[in-house]
């Protein structure tokens, strides 16, 4: 079972470090983050041995610079219990697409799970 969650605009890579002193970066991915997990409260837990991650987005910037909403959301599918970590021994890949069918500003992030990468 694949479970998807929607985010709404997010800052751009560029523009979150630009600049931007720490505590600014942390109410963002705070924000975000509750978001996210509110989303996710809606399904039933599981646990994944493995995890790719798909982001379809519909920003206004580089497709690059739309990694911060794969960020926020892995973030929040962490702390929800959905994988043990996200580091590369449970993320086997993280792929993001534009969808412009999907409202502006908004993206898609799916959690595909996976038994090895």
């Amino acid at each position: 079972m694949d479970i998807s969650v929607e985010v709404g605009k997010v800052p751009s890579l560029n523009s979150f470090y630009a600049s931007k002193h720490w505590i600014v970066r942390k109410k963002a991915k705070d924000k975000f983050k509750g978001e996210i997990l509110d989303q996710l409260k809606g399904f039933d837990p599981v646990r994944f041995e493995k995890v790719i991650i798909r982001a379809e987005v519909n920003y206004r910037y580089d497709i690059d610079n739309c990694i911060m909403a794969v960020k926020f959301a892995m973030d929040a599918f962490k702390d929800w219990g959905g994988i043990p970590d996200d580091t590369k021994a449970y993320v086997c890949k993280v792929t993001i697409e534009d969808d412009s069918t999907l409202p502006k500003d908004t993206s898609k992030v799916f959690f595909i799970p996976r038994l090895e990468c």
